[in-house]
């Protein structure tokens, strides 16, 4: 019979920081879905004006790179076992730093690259 965890003091401290992670990976991935929809909507007349095309082209296929990237990560996190050493613990938060980091600079770009049509 598996036992339902109702209260959040029934959870090791390792599946309170996998959820959590979780849950931030797919906000990662909502606002990468977010950016492509942008991206389908955009007029490629501004972009050619403006001379954006290739740094434009290089945000859609980063884009895509990066939610593919995530999607396994996020496999990875459904999937999760408790560690039971270190490294292990240490792998989750460098992958986890890591993937955010990429986020965090891939929407950077996207942002100025957005500045700059207007």
């Amino acid at each position: 019979m598996m036992r339902v965890k109702n209260n959040i003091s029934e959870y090791s401290e390792n599946e309170i920081i996998q959820k959590r992670s979780l849950r931030e990976v797919n906000r990662w991935m909502l606002d990468l879905n977010e950016i492509s929809q942008e991206c389908n909507n955009v007029e490629f007349e501004i972009l050619k004006k403006k001379n954006l095309s290739d740094a434009f082209f290089k945000i859609v296929e980063d884009n895509k790179v990066l939610h593919q990237l995530l999607l396994e990560y996020r496999n990875v996190l459904d999937n999760y076992i408790e560690c039971i050493d270190l490294e292990c613990d240490l792998f989750f938060y460098t992958e986890h730093k890591k993937n955010r980091n990429l986020y965090i600079e891939h929407l950077n770009n996207y942002k100025k690259l957005k500045n700059s049509m207007v």
